[in-house]
């Protein structure tokens, strides 16, 4: 009799395992096959996001333009007596030359400020060529986004006698253009000229900028006065 207790509890064993068997097959996925070999679409990481700079909003006043722009002729001199350079000026902008440097600045004085402004740059005394007057002057706006006198300065063109820029001065986006000029076949930089402005302004500024350079003229030293002339 124990044979044949022994016989069903064998082929009960053999059935259990055939159900196991048959049931973990069912719940197994089958693997796709394809004769067409396709990419394995791929997920990106994630990549925290840069939020884009904010800057406070640029006065409202209508953009620079040249249409309709009156200049006059102005004498420019580091001293009464010395060289310097005649330039044509908008009627009317206010000039202001920054003590004990060698700059002029104009400005409109019927527009806001931040707006934009004009600045004539004497180089005659510094006797470097145009190149070097150029990295001179982009190394001191360096030192000024180091100091904090300006944040965020990027030269985005240059050329061997000009360079664009951006730069944030009191929160705010500012695009400038100086190009330099020389009046002895470009062996010497004689003067610079820099045009300053909120982006609406690009337009204008590019049209003042080569409208200024074209009216420079060297001013020669003027002549020593004889103390024995009566």
């Amino acid at each position: 009799m124990w044979r044949r207790v022994l016989g069903v509890a064998v082929v009960l064993l053999c059935g259990g395992f055939a159900v196991g068997y048959a049931a973990a097959d069912r719940d197994q996925d089958q693997p796709r096959t394809s004769t067409v070999l396709e990419p394995v679409p791929a997920v990106s990481p994630s990549v925290p996001a840069v939020p884009e700079p904010t800057y406070e909003p640029d006065p409202d006043d209508p953009p620079l333009t040249t249409v309709g722009l009156v200049t006059e002729t102005v004498p420019l001199r580091l001293t009464p007596d010395g060289a310097g350079v005649k330039v044509d000026v908008p009627v009317g902008w206010r000039s202001n030359r920054v003590v004990e440097t060698n700059q002029w600045n104009f400005v409109d004085p019927a527009r806001s400020p931040s707006t934009y402004l004009l600045r004539v740059t004497m180089w005659r005394s510094q006797n470097v060529s145009p190149a070097a007057a150029m990295a001179a002057r982009i190394a001191s706006l360096e030192i000024a986004e180091d100091d904090g006198g300006i944040t965020d300065f990027q030269v985005t063109e240059q050329t061997a006698d000009t360079f664009e820029a951006t730069y944030v001065d009191g929160d705010r986006l500012r695009f400038t253009t100086e190009r330099w000029v020389s009046f002895d076949g470009g062996g010497t930089a004689y003067a610079s000229v820099a045009v300053t402005g909120r982006e609406v302004d690009l337009p204008g500024m590019g049209d003042l900028l080569g409208q200024t350079i074209n009216s420079l003229r060297e001013l020669k030293p003027k002549p020593a006065k004889d103390d024995d002339q009566p």
